[in-house]
């Protein structure tokens, strides 16, 4: 099989966004161009607790099933709950209220109720063969950008490791961001979502750059490689972030600081689903899985160390990072301000704090290694050993 440099990147967003305060009463209006007479919506106890399901079912007009089981992790044995409970009600459309992995379940769901596969088998790029159909997201925490991108992570039942979903096929039809339903997250959650966003824009800003990934003739990559429209996307959500995440862990209520970050973790999944990301997310994913720690708090304990790695090769934008974060154009002055927004935020800062061992680092570091997808990514050439370094440093 030959190889050919690429001279061309290519570029994907929603098919529509609604933001701002208030836009979740546009719930009907947009349900309503499809033409839905059965909703299925997913969502998690907490929310409905607080009345989001409810208001938001009574702002639909036909018949609505709402599901509000989700969890911080969903595994594919709840996918497969899921299928069964969709395949019942057949719903027109599929609304998913909540963080990424209220969003990420329904994306599974829907994937696997169109194509009839098993969730296991969705896992990895462009598995999905057709449409999942109509699925509307509305994030109420401000992180994982997944109203925007094309994956979906969930645990694999089979092995109890966090696996991907890749596939443009994944990317909502319509997302609605109302920043006034992130105004009851709680400050531990915000910080670990804000930290989550400031990752995938760090790492889509520092990837490798497209024309230096090579394409294999049998078709695309998962990520286009830095480009320069990722490049806007993840500088605007970088400069969000600094300017609004610790405000929003201080004081919940305000309402700018709310859409600031709502912004900022819409346009980091822009980022990273176009560009991709790197080492942080692929020393996240066993970190995660292992110690049952959130995605923000294991990409900020490692993400530091990984842009100390990338300084070799990288050094000038990490220093335009420091810019971004409202510091000086400085590399050592981006990654402290990336360690103050963590510490500030009160989250851990190493990961003997989420119970890693020592020992438990070189089986981190490989596994972490095998997730080729994401190494590629790096900037700068790669090894296990390499890997290992950088969770020396993190522990």
């Amino acid at each position: 099989m030959t190889l050919a440099m690429r001279t061309t990147w290519n570029s994907f967003a929603n098919s529509r966004l609604l933001f701002g305060p208030g836009s979740l009463d546009l719930l009907g209006q947009v349900v309503g161009q499809f033409q839905a007479k059965r909703v299925m919506i997913f969502s998690d106890p907490i929310l409905e607790s607080l009345g989001v399901l409810k208001r938001a079912a009574k702002l639909i007009t036909g018949k609505t099933y709402i599901f509000s089981d989700g969890e911080a992790e969903p595994s594919t044995n709840m996918v497969r709950k899921c299928i069964a409970l969709h395949q019942d009600f057949k719903p027109d459309v599929v609304v998913a209220i909540g963080g990424g992995s209220n969003m990420d379940l329904a994306k599974m769901t829907c994937a696997a109720v169109s194509s009839g596969k098993e969730p296991e088998s969705l896992f990895g790029f462009d598995q999905i063969p057709g449409p999942i159909g109509p699925l509307i997201c509305i994030p109420t925490t401000a992180g994982t950008g997944s109203e925007s991108s094309a994956s979906a992570v969930v645990l694999n039942s089979c092995d109890g490791k966090k696996a991907a979903a890749l596939s443009s096929r994944l990317r909502p039809e319509v997302a609605i961001i109302d920043p006034e339903l992130a105004l009851t997250c709680p400050p531990k959650l915000t910080a670990e979502s804000g930290i989550d966003a400031l990752t995938h824009a760090i790492e889509a800003y520092l990837a490798v750059e497209f024309y230096r990934l090579k394409e294999f003739e049998s078709g695309p990559r998962p990520y286009e490689g830095n480009h320069p429209l990722g490049d806007l996307y993840a500088e605007k959500a970088i400069r969000l972030v600094g300017e609004h995440l610790i405000e929003t862990t201080k004081n919940p209520q305000n309402i700018e600081a709310r859409a600031g970050m709502a912004l900022a973790a819409n346009l980091g999944g822009l980022a990273f689903s176009n560009c991709g990301v790197t080492l942080a997310h692929a020393l996240e994913y066993p970190i995660g899985s292992r110690y049952e720690c959130s995605h923000g708090i294991g990409n900020g304990i490692v993400l530091p160390g990984v842009m100390r790695y990338m300084r070799s090769v990288r050094e000038s934008r990490i220093a335009k990072i420091g810019g971004f974060l409202g510091v000086t154009d400085s590399a050592d002055e981006a990654i402290n301000e990336v360690i103050r927004l963590r510490e500030e935020c009160g989250l851990p800062n190493c990961l003997s704090a989420v119970g890693a061992k020592r020992e438990d680092l070189p089986s981190l570091a490989a596994t972490a290694f095998s997730l080729k997808r994401l190494m590629e990514l790096s900037p700068a050439e790669v090894s296990e050993s390499d890997l290992l370094d950088i969770l020396k440093e993190s522990f």
